[in-house]
């Protein structure tokens, strides 16, 4: 039975042993992996919810024993951070307890339309039904998927909902488009050990999850035989854009709930497509209008790639012609690792990638408009540039639009093996630098989730060396450069109306006692012993 997870709001004298958001330039660590190696808490991913919430999820290996036989295991965790990025929950929720694929495998998370977590997993639960006190490993992963709510409770059964005729599935994902969730998962070939045989098992699998947990289809839909899944993003009236991949390039449907044609036949916005083995191969974002702005990396050579970008509207017309654009408007050099962002106000794209120019490593940043214009130089603008004989590359983030026309843009400046520090930069719409900021020196991230917001940019990382408190890392950070971030008056503390046995009493987050609610977290304690947490 799943053991229930303490909320931590019993009281304020636990607030101040508990991680928030930093107030310097000093990441945060919400969990803690010294002295355990670079398999406990490896692969975090990270979402926001609409109340300015994050849920983390990692992986964290260790042994499970099955039948009497001790067996490998990978264990998937969860924790909520409110506002001010104070962990929910006493104890990381332990999402699935089976047997589980190695740390690499993918797996998903999401967040509802309603704030809970949607988590996918792969797992031996099929396995462990014929496993014999004897019988050797033989490792048959199922897909399942779990929903949590922001008070730990699991809504979809305490074991999820898991597809065990499925038993080579240990790359899973999914999708979240209104109220519904889109589980996907790659279904390898099997040995029939004990299971299911049937080749009409193997490849590309989705399942539409309704909010309740109810499936939205018989049995999952076949969707290819490509090991590269598909990715989705919402589109208009409850539709979505789905991006896939086919011999005559890269590919975009858009589908209603059903998963019926909206426009009839798929669109082919490229004739190149992405020929690596990343599982989200595509960088895609929403164009505010039901379309998406999408970049993917192209081989021109056996050792050199460029960045292709393009623009597709919600009616299935191609705003860059009928294939995209390179960002860098040559093939004399390798451009690599992309990025993608929009800003729908100005109706402009953004695109942050990797160079090796003939004698440095750079950082680059191109713009379009939604017709593909060049706004920066067609060769791209770098930011960033090292001497290619003397240096360690740089590392690419991500990038955001805020205010009117400005933008946020993050990358890794790695000085020496395993010693990297993050650069976060503002720049205006002609590409002039407004601030620059510095994060973590000597530091070695790996799985970077970034949000850029109205208010701040979010980053959560692994830290894997010994020396810098290895575990998951959280920072914030204003978009005016600043450590200390003000939200709205609408996110403003709500009345407290004492109780008639006496008045409420008011706290920082240290604890220390105010005479009434400040600007920022003030922790409310009412008479009658509850104690609540309020923002403004």
């Amino acid at each position: 039975m799943k053991r229930l997870y303490a909320l931590l709001l019993g009281g304020l004298a636990v607030l101040p042993a508990f991680s928030q958001w930093n107030t310097n330039a000093t990441p945060t660590c919400i969990y803690d992996a010294t002295g355990h190696g670079d398999y406990y808490a490896c692969n975090p991913k990270a979402v926001r919810t609409a109340d300015k919430k994050t849920w983390i999820s990692w992986r964290t290996s260790g042994r499970k024993e099955v039948n009497g036989i001790g067996r490998g295991a990978v264990c998937t965790y969860l924790q909520l951070l409110d506002k001010d990025g104070v962990p929910q929950f006493s104890e990381p929720i332990q999402v699935n307890d089976h047997v589980t694929p190695s740390w690499w495998s993918e797996y998903g998370l999401q967040v509802a339309s309603d704030g809970s977590a949607i988590v996918t997993v792969a797992d031996g639960r099929a396995e462990e039904a014929f496993m014999s006190d004897d019988q050797d490993i033989v490792y048959h992963f199922s897909p399942a998927i779990y929903k949590i709510d922001q008070q730990g409770n699991f809504l979809w059964g305490e074991d999820g909902i898991a597809y065990t005729e499925y038993t080579n599935a240990p790359y899973t994902n999914c999708y979240v488009v209104g109220d519904d969730t889109y589980f996907i998962f790659y279904n390898t070939s099997e040995d029939g050990t004990g299971v299911s045989d049937d080749m009409s098992h193997i490849g590309v699998f989705i399942q539409r999850i309704n909010s309740d947990g109810t499936e939205g289809w018989d049995t999952p839909l076949p969707w290819a035989d490509d090991f590269i899944q598909p990715q989705i993003i919402p589109s208009l009236d409850g539709s979505m854009l789905l991006f896939d991949k086919s011999p005559e390039g890269s590919l975009v449907h858009r589908l209603n709930r059903d998963f019926d044609e909206l426009w009839g036949d798929p669109v082919v916005y490229d004739d190149h497509k992405y020929d690596g083995y990343a599982m989200n191969h595509y960088c895609i974002a929403p164009d505010g209008k039901g379309g998406a702005a999408v970049a993917f990396v192209r081989n021109v050579g056996q050792f050199s790639h460029n960045i292709r970008v393009q623009h597709i509207n919600a009616d299935g017309s191609l705003g860059f012609g009928l294939t995209g654009l390179d960002a860098a408007n040559t093939e004399d050099n390798d451009y690599d690792y992309c990025g993608i962002a929009v800003n729908p106000k100005t109706e402009e794209i953004l695109v942050d990638f990797e160079s090796q120019l003939p004698n440095s490593y750079d950082v680059m940043l191109q713009k379009f408009s939604y017709d593909g214009d060049y706004l920066f130089d067609e060769m791209g603008l770098s930011i960033a540039s090292k001497d290619l004989n003397n240096a360690y590359a740089f590392g690419k983030v991500g990038c955001g639009a805020v205010g009117e026309s400005d933008w946020i843009v993050i990358y890794r400046d790695v000085q020496a093996w395993v010693n990297a520090s993050f650069i976060i930069r503002r720049y205006d719409s002609e590409g002039n630098r407004i601030w620059t900021r510095t994060i973590g020196r000597e530091i070695d991230p790996t799985s970077i989730s970034y949000f850029v917001e109205d208010e701040a940019t979010y980053l959560i990382y692994r830290e894997t060396r010994e020396n810098k408190e290895p575990g998951i890392k959280i920072f914030r950070i204003g978009n005016d450069g600043s450590y200390n971030v003000t939200y709205p008056d609408d996110l403003g503390v709500e009345q407290v109306t004492p109780t008639a046995s006496g008045e409420a009493q008011y706290f920082d987050a240290n604890g220390r006692q105010l005479p009434k609610a400040q600007k920022g977290l003030t922790i409310v304690r009412k008479s009658d012993g509850t104690v609540e947490k309020h923002l403004r």
